[in-house]
C-alpha cells in the first residue's frame, strides 16, 4: 500500500476528492514515526484497502494496443503513436475515461485524440508503413489543438483531431458530470501518442484506454471540450556551469536532431505567442528560473478539469483566472511539484469561463535538481527538457 500525496495547496479554489491530511492526522503519523514505527499486527499481514476509490468508471469499451510495443535504449525518448478503434457505428458520447499503463516505469506521458473517419485512414497507412506496433510520430502531436490552434489539425499527422486526454504519472480515472459527454461520430477512432522513456530496459508495453459510455445520445448532452494553455521555458546554465550545450543555439540544434524541426520550433513559437523573449526569461534567481503566459479564453464553459504539467526540474506551478483584477481566482496552485503525482483537479464549486477571460499559467524550475551534462534547458519533448503545459476541460453550456 501507499499514501498518495495531495500536491495542490489551499491557495486556490476548493477542489474535489482531496487526499490532504489535516493537522491531527499529520501529528498522528509523526508521533508513530518518532516512536520507531511500531506495528500492532504480524508484519506478514496483507494490506487491505478499506476505502473505495473516489472516482471509478465502467469499462464499457477497452482499447488495448493491438500488439505490444518494444522500443530500444538507443532511442531514449521514444514517441510512438497507435490507432485504437472503439468500433462506434452510431453517434456515441463518452462520459468517462481511464488510461491504464501496462509498464508505467517507462511511460512519461500519453495523449489521446479523437480522429475522424477520413483522417483515420491516413493514420492506418502510417501504421502499416512502420515496422512494429504503431509508428514513430514526431514531437508536438497535440500542439495544433486548443490554445495553439483553436481545435483544428495536428501537425504530426496532418489530420483532423481533437485532444481529449493528457495522462501523466499519478492520475486517476476521469468522469464527466451527468448530462455531458465527449462526442464521437460513427467511424471515429482514437490516436494514442505515448512518450516512452527508455533508460535501462525496454519491456514490452501494451497499455489500454478505457471508455465509459454516456447515458443518452450526443445531441442530448452538453459537449466536452479541451483547451491547452502553455508558457515558454528558458533555463540557462549557471555561471558555474560550462559545456557546449550551455549555448542555446547548440541545444536547439540537438533538439532538432532528436525530435525534428518541431522540437526547436515550439521553444521559439511560444515566445511569439506569449509576447516574451529569451533574454527576458533567461534570468536565474540562484538556480531557479520562472515563466508565465496570459491567454484569452477561446472556449467558454463550466470548468470540469484542470491539469498542469512540468518535467523533473519543476518546483512550483500555478494557474489563475483573470489575474490582477477584482475577480481574480487561483484555479490551481502546486507549491512543491512532484513529477510522480500529476493529477486532474476538479473544482468543488462551479467556475464558468467566459469568452475573453484571461488564464495565466506560471511555472518555476530549479537547475539544482538537474543531473547529467550541463545544458540550456528549454521547452521540448524529452524528459530531460522542460515544459509549462496546462489544460482545462470544459462543459459547453448550451
Amino acid at each position: 500500500g501507499y499514501m498518495p500525496p495531495w500536491p495542490a495547496s489551499d491557495v486556490g479554489v476548493p477542489l474535489q476528492h482531496s487526499m490532504a491530511l489535516d493537522q491531527s492526522e499529520i501529528d498522528a503519523v509523526v508521533a508513530w514515526a518518532d516512536a520507531g514505527g511500531p506495528l500492532d499486527v504480524d508484519p506478514a499481514t496483507p494490506i487491505a484497502n478499506s476505502v473505495e476509490p473516489a472516482v471509478s468508471i465502467r469499462p464499457d469499451v477497452e482499447l488495448t494496443l493491438a500488439e505490444p510495443y518494444v522500443g530500444s535504449t538507443d532511442v531514449r525518448n521514444d514517441y510512438r503513436c497507435f490507432v485504437v478503434d472503439p468500433g462506434f457505428t452510431e453517434p456515441t458520447a463518452i462520459s468517462g475515461y481511464e488510461f491504464v499503463p501496462d509498464k508505467d516505469e517507462i511511460l512519461h506521458h500519453a495523449l489521446a485524440f479523437r480522429v475522424d473517419k477520413t483522417s483515420a485512414e491516413k493514420l492506418r497507412r502510417s501504421d502499416a508503413d512502420d515496422d512494429g506496433s504503431g509508428w514513430t510520430c514526431a514531437a508536438g502531436a497535440g500542439m495544433g489543438v486548443g490554445a495553439l490552434g483553436g481545435g483544428g489539425g495536428s501537425p504530426t499527422t496532418g489530420t483532423y483531431s481533437q485532444q481529449f486526454m493528457a495522462w501523466a504519472p499519478g492520475q486517476v480515472p476521469t468522469q464527466f458530470p451527468e448530462g455531458s459527454g465527449l462526442q464521437f461520430a460513427p467511424g471515429d477512432v482514437v490516436m494514442l501518442q505515448i512518450h516512452y522513456h527508455f533508460v535501462h530496459e525496454t519491456p514490452p508495453d501494451q497499455s489500454t484506454l478505457v471508455l465509459q459510455r454516456a447515458d443518452g445520445t450526443p445531441d442530448e448532452l452538453d459537449p466536452i471540450e479541451y483547451s491547452l494553455y502553455l508558457a515558454p521555458a528558458e533555463i540557462p546554465c549557471t555561471p558555474d556551469e560550462t559545456g557546449p550545450l550551455c549555448d542555446r543555439d547548440a541545444e536547439l540544434a540537438r533538439l532538432n536532431g532528436e525530435f525534428g524541426p518541431v522540437g526547436a520550433l515550439i521553444a521559439n513559437g511560444l515566445h511569439a505567442m506569449c509576447g516574451t523573449s529569451v533574454d527576458e526569461l533567461a534570468v536565474l534567481d540562484g538556480t531557479q528560473a520562472s515563466a508565465s503566459c496570459d491567454h484569452r479564453v477561446g472556449r467558454p464553459g463550466e470548468i470540469l478539469g484542470i491539469f498542469g504539467h512540468m518535467h523533473e526540474l519543476g518546483v512550483h506551478y500555478r494557474m489563475t483566472l483573470n489575474p490582477d483584477t477584482p475577480d481574480e481566482q487561483v484555479l490551481l496552485d502546486i507549491p512543491a511539484w512532484d513529477f510522480g503525482w500529476q493529477l486532474n483537479y476538479q473544482p468543488t464549486d462551479q467556475v464558468i469561463l467566459e469568452r475573453g477571460d484571461v488564464i495565466r499559467v506560471e511555472c518555476t524550475w530549479d537547475r539544482a535538481l538537474m543531473a547529467g551534462e550541463p545544458k540550456w534547458v528549454t521547452w521540448s519533448e524529452g524528459t530531460e527538457d522542460e515544459m509549462c503545459y496546462s489544460a482545462i476541460t470544459t462543459r459547453r453550456i448550451r
